[in-house]
């Protein structure tokens, strides 16, 4: 029987796999929707913002409601935070 991975597992898997296979580095991913922010709110927004703004989406999504794809989210974005601040 298969061990069920734990969440932070799960997050270490999607951010170093599909996700930079998908959409590229963190750094200039979130730069790119980083500039898009800025642009629509009129403020200026760093990658780490919009990352931070993701990390509260989930966060508020969990407090509606427990999914375990916030938590993994969450855990992803904080590890891609940690990469942009590199």
């Amino acid at each position: 029987m298969k061990t069920k991975t734990t969440i932070l597992e799960e997050a270490a898997e999607i951010v170093a796999g599909a996700r930079q296979q998908d959409y590229g580095h963190a750094r200039e991913s979130f730069a790119k929707i980083a500039t898009i922010a800025t642009v629509l709110t009129g403020k200026v927004l760093s990658p780490q913002d919009c990352c931070k703004v993701l990390m509260a989406v989930k966060l508020s999504r969990e407090s509606f409601q427990h999914k375990r794809d916030n938590l993994v989210d969450l855990c992803g974005y904080a590890h891609l935070l940690q990469e942009i601040e590199q």
